[in-house]
């Protein structure tokens, strides 16, 4: 292997320990204590003048919890991909929860960050600002998606839902709302939450029309917040410009994500239902950048500016909203 591709590899390790180090945390000392080298030992490696042994890329890889193969695999069409194994039950669904929470942190601690996301359906923070919402979904997907044994022979219940989950929603939702985000959304990615809420009632999973009908009224909330957030190019309302959203007339066919934390870049796909997979490799992320920019240029932007596009966008969802409403009320 060239020089220079080996140069390549060991900058590109530093830069994994970088994105995964406190920031309160010297990149320098961190790695003269975790390798028992001198500053200036360290220093040299950092710099490029020394590549790291083999004992060394472990030791940095084991503590860090960073994978190696992946800087090896930019020289060739293979990459490796990171999930959570989704098993049917509470804990497994707590640990997916958790995972998603540690990303959106370590995501948010940096102050250059940006999440590229195409949305096939709602990116799942946006239904953690309503209470109801949360506990609506939650339930939904433990009870239909991963069939917990707690769930199955139950009709709706929000008290079902473990306080501690509820929670950790909510903290998926702030920590959100500390980052930077350029999202493209279709007209149909609200169709499968306003599906959930009428296979529930159709199924008689509902105790009565009037949780129903507050679910509408909650999803009815993230529509208005969400065409604030629009107005203001902001998930804070409070005059940070963090939020900018697309309307592709393109369907995306998938939820796709690649987020930008300082020069690491790693990149999220989904498969069954809601399961992510993750990989930093930079052939495939740079391939999943470059398809979510092409896909940008081929949208609308309808926040900031496009008040007409806007309207006319939102104006279809909530008229769908209401098809669903009218359903339940006349029933």
């Amino acid at each position: 292997m060239a020089q220079e591709a080996i140069n390549n590899i060991q900058e590109q390790l530093i830069n994994k320990i970088k994105a995964v180090l406190p920031m309160n945390e010297n990149l320098v000392q961190s790695i003269s204590d975790v390798l028992n080298l001198s500053v200036d030992s360290a220093y040299r490696r950092i710099r490029g003048e020394k590549l790291f042994n083999i004992e060394e890329v472990a030791v940095l890889c084991k503590t860090f919890k960073i994978k190696f193969d992946e800087e090896v695999e930019i020289f060739s069409n293979k990459a490796t991909f990171d999930f959570t194994l989704l098993e049917h039950n509470k804990a497994n669904f707590k640990n997916w929860l958790a995972n998603i929470l540690s990303n959106l942190k370590a995501i948010s601690s940096r102050p250059e960050n940006t999440i590229l996301y195409s949305a096939d359906d709602v990116p799942i923070w946006h239904h953690f600002n309503d209470e109801i919402l949360i506990n609506f979904k939650l339930f939904y997907w433990l009870k239909t998606i991963l069939g917990d044994v707690d769930f199955i022979n139950k009709n709706y219940e929000p008290t079902l839902i473990e306080p501690a989950l509820v929670q950790m929603a909510k903290d998926i939702s702030y920590y959100y709302n500390q980052t930077t985000s350029v999202e493209i959304w279709t007209e149909d990615s609200f169709n499968s939450t306003i599906k959930q809420v009428e296979y529930f009632w159709e199924s008689g999973f509902f105790k009565d029309k009037k949780d129903a009908l507050a679910i509408c009224n909650s999803i009815k909330n993230e529509m208005d917040l969400l065409v604030k957030m629009c107005i203001n190019s902001s998930k804070l309302l409070s005059g940070k410009e963090n939020f900018t959203m697309y309307q592709s007339e393109v369907m995306v066919g998938n939820n796709s994500i690649v987020a930008n934390i300082g020069s690491t870049k790693i990149s999220y796909v989904s498969y069954n239902t809601f399961n992510m997979m993750t990989t930093t490799n930079t052939l495939f992320v740079n391939e999943a950048e470059e398809w979510l920019k092409n896909l940008i240029k081929k949208s609308i932007q309808i926040s900031g500016v496009g008040e007409k596009q806007r309207n006319q966008y939102f104006k279809k969802l909530y008229d769908k909203l209401e098809n669903t409403r009218s359903k339940i009320e006349l029933s």
